[in-house]
């Protein structure tokens, strides 16, 4: 019966991740789920067939397809059975660098948004705490203004592509008495100063990587918050909804 959602191009396109998945993943997803992790490789490959970059602007190398091929490609790559590749990559594509792509400065989506769509970059959110989970309201990770940087201190956990990733996207409190409207996002890079993560161990999906992190004293840019101070929770609402 023909699809009233997928048209014959959503089709052609689902070939193409099909074969990918048959030549780039399954042979190698066994050895993945031993190592604990995905290659940067892969997230390359991906990112020359254009498939990071189907939900994103074509001003940053997307190509901004409709909703229905981005349907297709998660399903593709879900037929593989190794959900912990789904989980590195989906997290990476639909939810580091989609905060970046919804409010981010043109300035921060340079730096991040188009080397991940490239695939030259991989990044990671970081909301969830180990006092907290992720009841926002709960969060002790804060940001506070010194100068033009703000000084992150507070930890996360059981965070996706937390260990390997490039750069992430951390929630903190800007203002403790603000509740909801306290929280913002901020880009903090892999290398600063203070910044450091533990990789997880898990009784499942070890191919996709899971850390720890914690922040001593981080001090980043004022230009890398993402969209405006107190603002977070209300752009995580709307990209995870």
């Amino acid at each position: 019966m023909k699809s009233q959602y997928f048209t014959e191009e959503h089709e052609l396109f689902r070939d193409s991740v099909k074969q990918f998945v048959a030549k780039e993943i399954l042979p190698f997803g066994n050895q993945w789920e031993k190592d604990e992790k995905i290659p940067r490789d892969l997230f390359m490959k991906l990112g020359e067939q254009g498939f990071l970059g189907i939900n994103h602007d074509e001003q940053f190398g997307g190509s901004k397809a409709d909703i229905f091929y981005t349907c297709a490609y998660l399903e593709e790559l879900a037929k593989s059975n190794y959900a912990g590749v789904c989980a590195a990559v989906s997290v990476h594509q639909y939810m580091a660098t989609n905060h970046i792509a919804e409010a981010g400065s043109d300035e921060l989506k340079e730096r991040f948004l188009r080397p991940s769509i490239e695939g030259k970059k991989v990044g990671a959110i970081a909301v969830t705490e180990p006092f907290g989970g992720s009841d926002v309201q709960s969060m002790r990770t804060t940001a506070v203004k010194d100068g033009d940087h703000y000084v992150i201190n507070g930890s996360k956990t059981f965070i996706t592509n937390g260990h390997f990733c490039d750069f992430v996207v951390v929630a903190c409190k800007t203002d403790l008495n603000a509740g909801i409207n306290g929280i913002s996002l901020i880009v903090v890079e892999r290398g600063t100063p203070g910044f450091s993560s533990t990789q997880l161990k898990k009784i499942g999906w070890h191919s996709s990587d899971t850390g720890e992190l914690a922040f001593d004293n981080v001090r980043v840019p004022i230009s890398n918050i993402v969209g405006k101070e107190g603002m977070g929770f209300f752009i995580s609402w709307k990209v995870f909804s």
